[in-house]
């Protein structure tokens, strides 16, 4: 049994075998399509495998580990779809033919993903969103203490930055 069992995951590409990270991922990465962010990042530019955990935790904006990427790259070039050699005493990690191949058969996920990277950069460039967010929250997490007149306070502000915001953005920059 343990036997067979072993061998399961070095399938093909498909079978995203035990390595696919948790759940959580943020930005839609769904179990197991943490193995194609890996794939990704080094059709871009090779790289060794802690520049690969930084430019994942960056671009996609979500916790990653050595734990998940080295044991993903060793499949991967078990796989053929990785190459690695080393430089500078570090193990520098490319992309193979048959790796743009498999990221090319699985262009749906690669540009969902893709998508979700893009989607990650406009939020961190727009990080006011989470004052936003944080303003919706105090409001709604009180409700019950504030009373008409700090409601028309609340209001006379957000009316007034919500101007303020259409100058600027239709505008020209006077505030």
């Amino acid at each position: 049994m343990s036997e067979h069992h072993h061998h399961h995951h070095h399938g093909q590409g498909h079978d995203y075998g035990p390595l696919s990270g948790g759940t959580g991922m943020g930005f839609g990465v769904k179990r197991g399509e943490f193995r194609f962010l890996v794939l990704i990042a080094l059709s871009e530019k090779p790289m060794h495998g802690y520049a690969l955990i930084q430019e994942i935790g960056r671009t996609y904006q979500r916790p990653v580990s050595a734990g998940q990427v080295y044991p993903t790259l060793q499949e991967f070039e078990d796989m053929g779809l990785v190459s690695s050699k080393a430089e500078d005493g570090k193990k520098v990690y490319s992309i193979t033919t048959e790796g743009e191949r498999h990221l090319e058969d699985n262009k749906d996920v690669v540009n969902r993903l893709k998508e979700g990277r893009d989607y990650a950069g406009k939020v961190r460039q727009f990080s006011f969103m989470n004052d936003l967010r944080d303003i919706q929250g105090m409001i709604m997490m009180n409700a019950e203490y504030i009373d008409r007149e700090k409601m028309k306070k609340i209001e006379e502000t957000l009316c007034e930055s919500k101007r303020k915001v259409a100058l600027i953005v239709f505008g020209g920059v006077e505030s």
